[in-house]
């Protein structure tokens, strides 16, 4: 038989009017100042607009302890004004504040809420409600971050793992940074289109500089500050404060990017004489040499090569493969870059030689792709193996996808194994595995195994 709903849960009546009336949980007596008991006037005599107010209430009060469970900050307003807001839309309006009540609001609307403060016994928190005199909480943009990082995006950001959420977070922490010495540590309701213009011209100066001695910043450099800030103000005005709306000072701000951003491709012949057959590699590390010749024969990113765990690793499969896919462990997760990422790679040639040599992947690079990519870059540079002064180790992704082309692979196929997004539904499986395989069997590059040795 289901459980009955009682309809007047945590509701008390005193005299003719209603009360909200609820425990605090055990476990959080000390952490709720409102202990043992949240009482809550109403502000109202008719039992179903008690309800309303009650479930507004209850249903605050469990997000809040909720939050104090998971430890996690209940909210940026303070409680006067979190009340206020509440108990407006309690009484069937908007909390909205008195010096706009006083341009905007119609008569209609005003002698409403004036009825609701008119009985002499109305609790404050109704006249703050009703006549928007409760100060509304200041919030700037580290605020903006944190509600942006606890709230609005948390469930996202919760697949990350920790050295990605640390680079993720270096981004809008520059931004607001730079924002601050610049502008100063301003409230964002008093943040104007000047503010933001001046912010726009600091990144011009540095994108397109005056003094041609001056290096420019690249476009995209700016334009992640930029719309950093951007977001930031217009995600937190639409949860916190249900204003999608609000003019936002930084929209349209941007600089064009260059279109002649593609990085070369090393050669064949550059990647066979120097990187897999012969002995020019012999002083880098051997983990970072096996990663080198698993991203010439599969295409993965460095960092999902660096990020192999052994349960990646296929190497006794009738197909040898790799999985790269999602680690979806709470207690220790990692994001790919995008969800298309997920795929498994047939593993031949070098690349299968190299996991051979790893099968449980490469303990020394896991979760610093970034030391990998530095590591790499500098023996090429130092050593004389870049093929131009563009070349770099993500080149090998491109030269990667040049042999699928030179061999006829169809765009469906080059982008099952690169992990693109593909701008239809997905049928089958490309193929199946050993389908691929055989394909990449005729593209493998000739390798020398004792340079793994």
């Amino acid at each position: 038989m289901p459980r009955l709903i009682n309809l007047d849960r945590y509701l008390k009546r005193r005299g003719q009017s209603w009360f909200y009336h609820r425990r605090v949980p055990t476990g959080l007596l000390d952490q709720d100042s409102r202990a043992p008991v949240v009482r809550q006037a109403l502000g109202t005599r008719d039992l179903a607009a008690a309800r309303r107010a009650r479930d507004l209430l209850e249903a605050a009060d469990d997000e809040r302890w909720s939050a104090m469970m998971a430890g996690k900050r209940t909210a940026l307003s303070d409680d006067r004004h979190a009340s206020a807001v509440r108990m407006a839309l309690a009484l069937g309006f908007g909390y909205v504040p008195a010096a706009d009540l006083a341009e905007t609001a119609n008569w209609p609307d005003l002698a409403e809420r004036f009825e609701a403060v008119m009985p002499t016994d109305t609790p404050p928190t109704v006249v703050d409600a009703a006549l928007g005199l409760a100060e509304a909480p200041s919030a700037k943009f580290s605020d903006a971050l944190e509600v942006y990082c606890t709230e609005i995006n948390r469930a996202e950001l919760a697949k990350k793992s920790e050295r990605q959420l640390q680079k993720w977070r270096v981004i809008p922490e520059r931004a607001i940074r730079t924002f601050t010495e610049l502008i100063g540590d301003k409230e964002l309701t008093s943040i104007t289109r000047a503010d933001a213009v001046k912010f726009y011209r600091h990144w011009l100066d540095k994108v397109s500089p005056t003094d041609p001695k001056v290096a420019p910043m690249s476009a995209s450099s700016g334009n992640r500050q930029i719309g950093e800030l951007r977001k930031l103000y217009r995600a937190y005005f639409d949860h916190v404060h249900d204003d999608p709306d609000r003019p936002n000072p930084f929209r349209g701000l941007s600089f064009k990017e260059a279109d002649d951003k593609k990085r070369p491709a090393f050669s064949d012949a550059w990647m066979i004489d120097h990187f897999l057959m012969g002995t020019s590699l012999k002083e880098l590390n051997i983990e970072a040499r096996a990663i080198l010749w698993t991203m010439i024969e599969t295409g993965a990113r460095p960092s999902e090569i660096c990020n192999l765990r052994a349960e990646n690793i296929s190497i006794d499969d009738a197909v040898p493969h790799l999985l790269i896919a999602e680690r979806l462990d709470p207690l220790d997760p990692r994001q790919l870059k995008t969800t298309s990422s997920k795929r498994y790679v047939p593993l031949v040639g070098a690349a299968l030689a190299a996991l051979k040599r790893f099968p449980r992947g490469f303990e020394r690079y896991r979760e610093k792709e970034e030391a990998l990519s530095a590591t790499i870059n500098k023996y090429l540079t130092d050593n004389g193996l870049r093929e131009t002064s563009k070349h770099s180790l993500y080149s090998i992704r491109h030269s990667f996808e040049d042999r699928m082309i030179r061999a006829g692979f169809d765009v469906e196929l080059r982008i099952a194994l690169f992990g693109h997004t593909l701008q239809r539904p997905v049928y089958g499986d490309a193929g199946g595995l050993a389908w691929k395989a055989a394909r990449l069997s005729d593209l493998a590059l000739p390798f020398d195994p004792r340079n793994l040795s």
